[in-house]
């Protein structure tokens, strides 16, 4: 019974990740046919011929998705670093300064999260046009720094409460300045925390595809998943194999920066987790 047991477990896993995989190991597959290949042969079949750098190049010269990914790159660095920096001092102000009211005014930020997003489509769309920021490079990095910074002060506040406040007072006798203390003493403790929140924040801000759509209209501005929308109307039926290379490229920059920050994104979720 108990071997039966593992085996159906074995049969799940295996199950999910085969479906997991499957999607791809086809889109991989089909960016690197040429047309004539993807439109004779079936959707599964092993590539005839090597043409995935010709599709990258035609998407992105003629499908411009080398400004979108320029536009989408300038927004998650700028939107995440922006939020994080603007939460730490949120969570400083609210953990060692102490302030007054301080629990409310963190149940004030975090309740930003309670709401579904789609609730600020229609009043951010008319906002945005009647201040003069809609399609706007402005208006894109501010709304995805806003729209970032109640998750970031919730996870560094909860991480501030875990610092010992030996290490404030220590630092107070030895005459360092309210920002000094921020800088010098709690920021090297926030490097793993702040990786977590970075790749979370710019995993968002790349793969969001609704905003995107109504905040934007020109191709200077539009981001990375509306423009591959924007492909999508263009290619599906007469370059998919263009489209799917397009895909394989919006899929890179966000597997290079969990390389990059795997060590401390590791560490990080093992101290939030505890935190």
């Amino acid at each position: 019974m108990k071997q039966l047991a593992i085996a159906i477990k074995y049969m799940i896993v295996i199950t999910l990740a085969i479906l997991w995989i499957a999607p791809v190991v086809l889109v991989l597959m089909n960016s690197t046919k040429s047309l004539i290949d993807f439109t004779n042969g079936s959707m599964w079949a092993w590539p005839k011929s090597f043409h995935f750098f010709q599709n990258v190049e035609e998407a992105l010269k003629v499908g411009k998705l080398s400004k979108y990914v320029k536009n989408s790159l300038t927004y998650g660095v700028i939107g995440s670093a922006a939020s994080i920096l603007l939460s730490a001092f949120a969570a400083y102000g609210l953990v060692v300064l102490r302030l007054k009211g301080s629990f409310y005014w963190f149940l004030f930020i975090y309740s930003g999260t309670i709401f579904p997003f789609q609730m600020y489509l229609v009043p951010l769309f008319s906002g945005y046009q009647k201040v003069g920021i809609y399609d706007t490079f402005f208006g894109m990095c501010l709304f995805y720094t806003a729209i970032c910074i109640p998750f970031c002060v919730f996870l560094l506040r909860n991480f501030m409460t875990t610092i010992s406040r030996e290490y404030v007072e220590a630092a107070q006798m030895d005459g360092y300045t309210t920002l000094g203390i921020l800088f010098r003493i709690i920021f090297p403790f926030l490097v793993p925390p702040i990786s977590v929140l970075f790749l979370f924040q710019f995993t968002f801000i790349w793969n969001d595809l609704v905003f995107g759509l109504i905040l934007t209209r020109s191709d200077d501005i539009r981001p990375i998943m509306s423009g591959l929308a924007a492909m999508q109307g263009i290619y599906f039926s007469t370059g998919i194999t263009t489209l799917m290379a397009g895909i394989v490229i919006t899929s890179i920059p966000t597997l290079l920066l969990f390389f990059f920050l795997q060590k401390n994104f590791i560490k990080g979720m093992q101290i939030t987790v505890k935190s």
